[in-house]
């Protein structure tokens, strides 16, 4: 009991104490706490097609990439893609209630809607997505936006600079460059360069 009260184990208690708040105060939030990533998550496009109308229940909305209410898209006279509540998803596409006016992509698993994009339709049935950021295994590329996409067997490059491949498009013109989806052939064919863009190198 006598060592318990000796100097030397009040002085190791107070050393315990010290340490503990200089952790907790002293030290920056960014040192005690996980970094949380701000990086766009990737989504695998299982599917993408034109929708003939959109009918949403009464309180259908997105709110922070999440869906309130649900909504079904009719994609064709045998089709409808039901969209629960708690769907990941996003809406881009203007009056998306009017008739085929949008595009759904989709990532599922199964027969459900894990996350959904409605777009506009390009002429032609296609999507004018953004810029392919990364060439991925399998023929897969990385979107800017964070769709993982499937690439045709042949990739036009529309550019008044001819480039060797697509992987030399990516690296000279590609953050200012336009995606195209062939919605017929589920694809990325062709990738455009804006007319302002100078190479990089």
């Amino acid at each position: 009991m006598r060592q318990f009260f000796s100097w030397r184990i009040w002085a190791a208690v107070a050393a315990l104490v010290g340490l503990v708040v200089m952790l907790k105060f002293v030290l920056p939030a960014s040192a005690t706490k996980p970094a949380v990533s701000k990086g766009v998550v990737d989504r695998h496009i299982d599917f993408m097609s034109l929708v003939y109308v959109v009918r949403p229940a009464p309180d259908f909305v997105i709110h922070d990439g999440v869906v309130i209410g649900t909504a079904d898209f009719v994609i064709d006279g045998q089709r409808t893609m039901h969209i629960a509540e708690g769907t990941f998803g996003d809406i881009s596409c203007d009056n998306y209630q009017e008739v085929g006016r949008c595009v759904v992509v989709a990532d599922l698993l199964g027969d459900a809607v894990v996350w959904f994009s409605l777009v506009p339709v390009a002429p032609g049935l296609r999507i004018n997505a953004p810029p392919i950021i990364a060439l991925l295994d399998g023929g897969f590329v990385r979107l800017q936006n964070g769709w993982v996409a499937k690439l045709a067997a042949s990739v036009d490059r529309s550019c008044s600079q001819q480039t060797g491949s697509l992987a030399e498009f990516v690296r000279r013109f590609g953050p200012a460059s336009t995606t195209v989806i062939d919605l017929s052939k589920q694809r990325i064919t062709i990738v455009k360069c804006s007319a302002d863009v100078k190479a990089s190198g």
